[in-house]
């Protein structure tokens, strides 16, 4: 695996099986299977089995079978079989497939139950706590 590290305000791209850990304000775009951290107000873009943790006020947008922990203010969209912790008042969008529609399924924090730093997963059409 492949280890990078960078500051704030950064943009950085990334190959398969890549690790990144940077500051705030930071850009990160990367293939699959990839870990990354990174500190508030970041966008991370992934496609596929990846690792995902930023900071507070960050955009995530995760493929299938990701796991991303996210700060407060957070807006985070995932594909299938994936798992969201989020922060108090982040919106997490569960995407998933109904025949040949992509559908998709929207969560706030901190509204209807959801509690703040709980790991949740879209399981059979309902957005669930999880272990």
């Amino acid at each position: 695996m492949m280890d990078i590290s960078c500051r704030h305000d950064n943009a950085v791209t990334l190959p398969n099986t890549a690790s990144l850990s940077a500051g705030n304000s930071v850009s990160a775009f990367a293939l699959d299977f990839c870990i990354i951290s990174t500190g508030a107000e970041s966008f991370v873009q992934c496609r596929n089995h990846c690792e995902i943790s930023v900071g507070s006020s960050s955009k995530i947008d995760a493929g299938n079978f990701s796991k991303v922990t996210a700060g407060i203010d957070s807006s985070i969209t995932v594909g299938p079989c994936s798992t969201v912790t989020a922060g108090e008042n982040s919106e997490i969008r569960f995407t998933w497939w109904l025949g040949n529609e992509l559908e998709t399924t929207i969560a706030r924090i901190g509204q209807n139950g959801l509690l703040p730093n709980t790991p949740y997963q879209l399981i059979e059409g309902r957005i669930t706590a999880v272990s």
